[in-house]
């Protein structure tokens, strides 16, 4: 018999009164910070791996080197108000660099290491930086091949101390401090001055996001943007998780470069004075949390899959384990319905065994023993906190993490709005589903009465997009609601994304691409017609090709290649007598491959890795408007073409 259900999920019990105070008592980002070294300054801040040895730096060293960074952009003759941009992996002195910017009154940008080129130029120009540091010669030289088309790039500092340059205004990090502690020494209060003048209004980071038509949007976020998100994340631990407090150690492997761990993760943890622990990269991440044993990890959904399929293929290595893996999978799973109400909810803040009899409660502690140990010690063995976040959490997957009371939830945000939107409380869970409304937060959530497009407004949402008044008046209602893009369902308090309205892929590493940016790239190609990216929540960008078979049957015919001629089925297009169907030996043919190939790989060398298509089907036949597959006006019907195509699609992913 299920557990009877609240009348409401929305959290209405004692409200923390430290948090309500937190945003008048902290005027800005770089207060925050300050206000940590404050109160936390002998505590651990930073843990990472430096060459063979692990190194952990308190809130006081890390605030010395903080300084060494603002100061040093300082004595460059950076003002308030000036604009710079890192381009690194996630490592410790990308924080160093991050807050001495804003401690210098300057807004943080960020660039991806696998931009391209392209990217790299544009987001530098229109965001108007002055200054990029990067993490080592390698990006330095991806900078420097584009620096004459960026102009207002004055200086490049490479983020170590072992480079030498013979390049004016290119300087190393330890050159970069020298300069600093000589504008100290002239001007020995300037720095605390210029930092403590920033406030909630002023802009923080201009972050860039995928636009449906090709040139990413810059969302300006303020210093009120990124406090109210890192507030949320406070709040949702006092609603009824486990509290965040200096004692907590997170995890941090995903790009510094997305809002997502810059803001719900390190600015997080910098608020509650916690220690952030860096991964030294994806290959050593079960290395890495044996090291650090974080208390708080949050991962991509492609990662928790990854390590979970990892762990359970070492489990099942024998006859026996398999058999002890799948019977513990079927007690945990047994557990979890147990534990859910009526309406299918579960709080997984209560002990697992409180509503199970004798029988069901041994075996979930065997089963706890001997099999969700081990996921545990994976883990690090201390874990009481932990998101997914980027793609959608496969349903399987959440009942697997929440049958052995393995605490991983699901959060939804956008850059838009410094982040998480609607983060997952661990009192009242539901499978496939997104947290319910939040009492305190700042965040309201609604569903457009036309469409149900959600709907976002509060502190932490952009009020526009950076230079772009189209965007701008596209993407916002007139009472300043943000159309999210996201068609989404609300039931018993509960959010769920059904549908994407606006047409981004988002990768299940995270990561968002434009399809129309991808697709527009083949617009000059002489033998691709037709092409439909794909990749939303899957590793890699992929994509269905028709190529233009009247050049291709001239081509091969040309050079004496035999086809089935008899396959070949032909329409009237426009008044012109055109190819619209080819047999499957031309289709598959490996010359046509070849050339298709060619024509992907120019495309590639224009495109972000991520960005870049990694495999790819050829079509027999065209898309035609008779099959759904294109609009009135030729536009393809994405949504059609990936019904008619499964096998395909699935095909690519194999």
């Amino acid at each position: 018999m299920a557990l009877k259900a609240p009348d409401s999920y929305v959290y209405n019990g004692p409200r923390n009164s430290l948090l309500d105070n937190f945003m008048r008592d902290v005027p800005s980002t770089i207060h925050m910070f300050y206000n940590t070294v404050k109160y936390c300054g002998h505590r651990p801040a930073q843990k990472f791996a430096d060459g063979q040895a692990w190194v952990t730096l308190t809130y006081n060293e890390f605030a010395e080197r903080v300084e060494n960074f603002g100061q040093g952009f300082m004595a460059l003759g950076l003002e308030k108000g000036d604009r710079i941009s890192i381009m690194s992996r996630t490592t410790p002195i990308w924080d160093w660099a991050d807050y001495g910017g804003r401690a210098a009154g300057c807004a943080v940008n960020t660039i991806y290491p696998d931009d391209s080129s392209e990217t790299i130029i544009f987001t530098t120009n229109h965001s108007e930086v002055s200054c990029i540091c990067v993490e080592n010669e390698e990006l330095l030289e991806k900078v420097l091949r584009v620096w004459d088309e960026i102009p207002r790039v004055k200086f490049i500092i490479v983020m170590n101390d072992s480079y030498r340059s013979s390049l004016k205004r290119v300087m190393n990090m330890q050159e970069l401090w020298d300069l600093g502690r000589q504008f100290k020494a002239r001007h020995p209060n300037a720095y605390r001055r210029r930092w403590s003048s920033v406030t909630q209004d002023d802009l923080c980071s201009i972050l860039y996001t995928s636009g449906t038509t090709g040139n990413q949007k810059g969302c300006p976020l303020t210093h009120k943007n990124i406090l109210s998100s890192t507030l949320a994340v406070s709040q949702v631990s006092f609603y009824g998780n486990t509290i965040f407090d200096y004692n907590d150690v997170v995890f941090s492997i995903l790009p510094l470069s997305h809002n997502w761990n810059r803001i719900d993760n390190h600015s997080a943890c910098i608020s509650y004075g916690g220690m952030i622990g860096y991964a030294q990269s994806p290959r050593t991440i079960l290395q890495d949390l044996q090291e650090i044993k974080p208390t708080f990890v949050m991962l991509v959904a492609r990662l928790w899959d990854r390590i979970w399929n990892g762990v359970a293929a070492q489990i099942c290595s024998t006859p026996e384990g398999k058999s002890k893996y799948e019977w513990a999978i079927d007690v945990g799973h047994r557990v979890l319905e147990t534990r859910m109400d009526e309406n299918g909810v579960v709080n997984l803040t209560t002990d697992p065994t409180l509503y199970l009899d004798d029988a069901l409660k041994a075996e979930f502690l065997k089963a706890d023993a001997e099999v969700f140990a081990i996921f545990r010690y994976v883990f690090g063995g201390r874990v009481n906190k932990a998101y997914s976040g980027g793609a959608l959490l496969p349903a399987d997957l959440q009942k697997n993490y929440w049958g052995m009371n393995f605490p991983l939830l699901d959060g939804w945000g956008l850059t838009e709005t410094a982040s998480g939107c609607n983060m997952v409380q661990a009192r009242c869970v539901r499978i496939g589903w997104e947290a319910p409304m939040m009492a305190g937060s700042n965040m309201e959530v609604k569903l457009d009465p036309d469409d149900n497009e959600i709907l976002v407004r509060g502190d932490s949402v952009i009020k526009e997009y950076y230079k772009n008044p189209e965007e701008t008046a596209l993407s916002f209602t007139e009472d300043g609601w943000f159309r999210t893009g996201d068609i989404g369902e609300i039931d018993m308090d509960f959010l769920r994304i059904v549908d994407r309205k606006k047409a981004i892929i988002v990768l299940d590493t995270g990561k968002n691409v434009s399809p129309a940016h991808v697709e527009l790239k083949f617009a000059k190609s002489p033998l691709v017609e037709q092409i439909v990216v794909i990749g939303d929540n899957r590793k890699y960008i992929a994509a269905l090709i028709v190529p233009m078979y009247d050049a291709v049957i001239k081509m091969f015919k040309e050079k004496g290649i035999p086809f089935d001629e008899s396959k070949l089925i032909y329409a009237t297009v426009n008044g012109i007598n055109t190819c619209i169907e080819v047999g499957e030996d031309l289709a598959a043919h490996p010359y046509l491959l070849e050339l298709i190939e060619a024509e992907v790989e120019k495309v590639n060398e224009q495109l972000a890795d991520f960005e870049a298509i990694k495999k790819f089907k050829i079509i027999p036949r065209k898309f035609t408007e008779e099959r759904g597959e294109l609009t009135p006006t030729l536009k393809i019907k994405n949504r059609i073409v990936f019904a008619n195509y499964p096998d395909e699609i699935e095909e690519l992913y194999k």
